[in-house]
């Protein structure tokens, strides 16, 4: 959960607290960051075959991404919301079921993977709603996002190295720390702040997400203690919400409240799911 102590001094640095100016190369490296952390977000995506488990996957998917998505798109009449409501983190679900020592189950397995489809569901739509005028300029405003997707097809070719290495070396002290601190120097959060919208997206993205999981995957077959344990892992959006949220908001598919309540949302979910995994 280290990103999320990075993206809060960010906020103390920036507007929102000190106002202190970043220096001017600041924001491009960040931005290269994001991408590349997304590159390796994508290479660390794994699929077993879903074919004999495809009931549950079917149904748990369902719970999981299509219906806090629909309900999403009821309320706020937005693509990109609807979209923001089924995303979940896979970086944390990977980190809190190690934590937990869950990580070598059958609940990881169908953890991971369930996080990796809402995940791709998510950035799919992302990537057609990101506007641009011509294919280079597409190419040129998509870059951050289509990094995710070649790493995704690396994945299929390479495997993510499991020991450490370099690679999650970076990922953790250089890649995250440089995005989230540079996201959260930029963010006025106070400015953005409305509490209505903050109250909304939380009680609408949490409880559709919880209900939606446990509810679908009991109905798959699966037992109580697991279907609590993916409502609760598969609600915690962490940086992959804040991620989507930053880019949605940089090309003017959502405003400034419903921005800060995406990057609350991404916070408090992250840090809510560590009690509510049970052993």
């Amino acid at each position: 959960m280290k990103f999320i102590l990075w993206l809060i001094f960010g906020l103390l640095l920036g507007p929102s607290v000190l106002a202190i100016k970043s220096p001017e190369w600041f924001n491009g490296a960040s931005q290269a960051a994001g991408g590349i952390f997304l590159f390796l977000a994508g290479w660390e995506m794994r699929f077993l075959n879903l074919y004999p488990d495809r009931k549950f996957y079917l149904l748990a998917f369902v719970g999981s991404f299509v219906v806090p998505a629909v309900t999403g798109w009821v309320v706020f009449q937005n693509f990109f919301m609807a979209m923001a409501m089924g995303i979940s983190a896979l970086p944390i679900t990977i980190q809190l079921l190690k934590e937990k020592g869950l990580y070598a189950t059958s609940l990881a397995r169908r953890s991971i993977t369930l996080a990796s489809l809402c995940d791709i569901g998510a950035w799919l739509a992302l990537v057609w709603l990101l506007p641009a005028e011509s294919v280079g300029a597409w190419v040129l405003s998509h870059w951050i996002v289509l990094a995710f997707f070649v790493g995704l097809l690396l994945g299929r070719i390479i495997e993510w190295p499991t020991q450490k290495s370099f690679l999650i070396h970076a990922q953790t002290w250089i890649l995250a720390p440089l995005f989230f601190l540079g996201l959260g120097w930029k963010i006025d959060l106070w400015r953005l702040f409305d509490l209505k919208s903050f109250l909304t997206v939380f009680i609408l993205a949490v409880a559709t997400k919880s209900v939606g999981s446990y509810v679908f995957s009991r109905w798959a077959g699966a037992n109580h203690k697991d279907s609590w344990n993916l409502a609760a892992i598969l609600n915690a959006r962490g940086a992959m919400e804040i991620l989507a949220a930053n880019f949605a908001y940089d090309a003017g598919l959502i405003s400034g409240p419903l921005f800060s309540a995406l990057v609350l949302l991404g916070i408090l979910t992250a840090v809510m799911a560590v009690p509510l995994v049970r052993k």
